[in-house]
């Protein structure tokens, strides 16, 4: 062969190298490619997809209701300033100077923050504006309401939840004190619960995840069954584990995905059926309180947490049945 004729070949030889970027242009042409592959594969078997996703829906929206439900409960505790304000009823034959000297008392305690007085007349005319029985309340002979002292403590978070009941029992010592109570006993049962309640959307969520991955493993498990031989005939002809693996990567992802866009369906139908209800049981209270949904963040991060598991699922399932197809 003539040197030019050979100089010639290397040169087209040398200029058929592709670079970075031509290389760059073809994973993602590929990646593509894949990608529609395996949604059109999902597609041409609706049932099976359909019925998969569905159980990774409810599998998702189960704890994803639940810590909506105690995300709302924590909101309405942090409507309260206070769920630790003491209310000390006084003997209504006490004196005007003997209620000064309660007073006192009370505000030389280092465990109070404030003290705040009430008289008898002055909670018989609050009880009158907020109950609407001001007219049956005229033909009452005495003012049967007692005088009451309404007391902050200094510390008010759950954790000194006893130092509070101390704190009563210390009231409920001084002279011509008849009773003290904590006034928002119940919102810190309520706490008590709530706390509760995200250890099990915790537990529940693992749970459920660890559900979500069996799902989506066994569908992989049976799309490879179905594609062994179309998998043996890749191998023989060089294709690498990886580019086996990359369509059920995808198909994983693809169903985590769609799982995960039906959990969130779930939850923004669900609560906004609800919120109806709970508006109508405010009103009656006369609370502004309203039922929060999960919003487009919360719903955007199960749409990630259900890709993730789907892939993550996915990924495990053709790791370890991909090892036993090998080429004869």
């Amino acid at each position: 062969m003539a040197p030019s004729v050979k100089s010639k070949l290397r040169r087209g030889a040398v200029g058929s190298r592709i670079g970075f970027f031509g290389r760059l242009r073809a994973a993602a042409g590929h990646h593509s490619h894949t990608f529609q592959d395996s949604l059109l594969r999902l597609c041409k078997e609706p049932l099976q997809t359909l019925m998969t996703t569905t159980a990774i829906a409810i599998a998702l929206s189960l704890p994803a209701t639940l810590f909506v439900t105690v995300d709302n409960a924590r909101q309405f505790e942090s409507s309260f300033e206070s769920f630790s304000q003491i209310t000390a009823y006084v003997e209504n034959d006490a004196s005007a100077r003997q209620i000064a000297n309660i007073e006192n008392q009370l505000e030389a305690m280092t465990e109070v923050a404030s003290v705040v007085y009430i008289s008898p007349d002055q909670a018989l005319q609050e009880f009158i504006q907020g109950s609407g029985f001001g007219s049956a309340l005229e033909h009452l002979a005495a003012n049967p309401l007692p005088p009451v002292f309404i007391i902050e403590p200094k510390e008010k978070s759950p954790a000194e939840a006893g130092q509070a009941q101390q704190l009563v029992s210390k009231i409920n010592k001084v002279a011509q004190i008849e009773d003290a109570q904590i006034d928002m006993l119940w919102l810190q049962r309520l706490r008590s619960l709530t706390q509760m309640g995200q250890k099990i959307v915790l537990a529940l969520g693992a749970a459920l995840g660890l559900g979500v991955l069996v799902i989506i493993g066994n569908s992989i498990r049976l799309a490879i069954h179905n594609r062994r031989e179309e998998i043996i005939v890749v191998k023989l002809v060089g294709g690498t584990d990886a580019y086996v693996r990359r369509p059920f990567l995808y198909s994983g992802l693809l169903m985590g995905l769609l799982g995960a866009l039906g959990a969130s369906f779930i939850l923004v139908i669900g609560f906004w059926w609800l919120g109806g209800s709970v508006v109508q049981i405010s009103e009656l209270y006369n609370s502004q309180y309203r039922l929060q949904g999960p919003g487009f963040q919360g719903c955007l991060t199960l749409v990630a947490i259900g890709s993730g598991l789907g892939l993550s699922g996915s990924w495990l399932a053709v790791g370890r049945h991909l090892k036993d197809i090998k080429p004869r």
